[in-house]
């Protein structure tokens, strides 16, 4: 029964993964993905359902470990500096969330055996062990290993998932801002908000750089 139960998680899982990579094949969102103006005229075509659809597109983009770049410069456009970082925040923390769900409970066996013996995992999940909850800061806010393989990592650990979900959303909320913050202060087309939003995102990059310098010395010393 155990082994049937395990089966059954594992094609869940690839069905999940599978499912939301055709989706994004499928609906033409991969090319979307390349080409920033084409994302911004198809979320700005939705309407009220724009900021539902850029959060559902930016949770499955986290999921297949698609470099978030663009939809998170497009977030900023479309929505404005400040509820541009909280769509894009929510995107990311359900996405992140989703990723760690899959690798724990739904496709254990298959994502174990593909980054078990990689180097990210052994010292993630050694310094899940030793640091708790300051290796998420260290590898959320340096870049150490890629975002979209963290998430899928840390489920495999032995970390609750309130804190890595919670946490993980919380260290990567500085650095995303700056990029949503820029792109909301070039779209503005008012040149005082501009202004004041490319100063408020470089203080949050100035203070980031000091965070990770100082999480960089602590995590040599340790």
């Amino acid at each position: 029964m155990a082994k049937k139960g395990n089966l059954l998680k594992i094609i869940l899982g690839l069905v999940v993964v599978i499912v939301l990579g055709m989706a994004l094949v499928k609906t033409g969102a991969i090319e979307y993905l390349k080409d920033r103006e084409k994302l911004e005229s198809l979320i700005k075509s939705l309407g009220v359902w724009a900021p539902l659809a850029y959060i559902v597109i930016y949770a499955c983009v986290t999921v297949t470990c698609i470099s978030v770049l663009p939809i998170t410069l497009a977030g900023g456009i479309i929505f404005g500096p400040i509820l541009g970082v909280v769509y894009t925040a929510i995107g990311a923390s359900a996405g992140l969330s989703l990723a760690f769900l899959i690798a724990r409970y739904i496709a254990r066996k298959p994502i174990e055996s593909k980054f078990g013996n990689s180097e990210a995992f052994k010292k993630i999940n050694q310094g899940v062990k030793d640091q708790g909850w300051f290796i998420l800061a260290t590898t959320r806010l340096l870049p150490v290993f890629p975002f979209g393989i963290q998430n899928y990592v840390y489920g495999l650990t032995s970390i609750s998932f309130i804190q890595y979900s919670v946490l993980s959303t919380l260290f990567i909320l500085p650095g995303t801002s700056v990029f949503v913050l820029l792109a909301g202060a070039v779209a503005s087309g008012d040149k005082a908000t501009a202004v004041k939003m490319s100063i408020i995102a470089s203080l949050i990059f100035f203070g980031l750089t000091l965070v990770t310098k100082v999480i960089a010395k602590k995590a040599k010393q340790k």
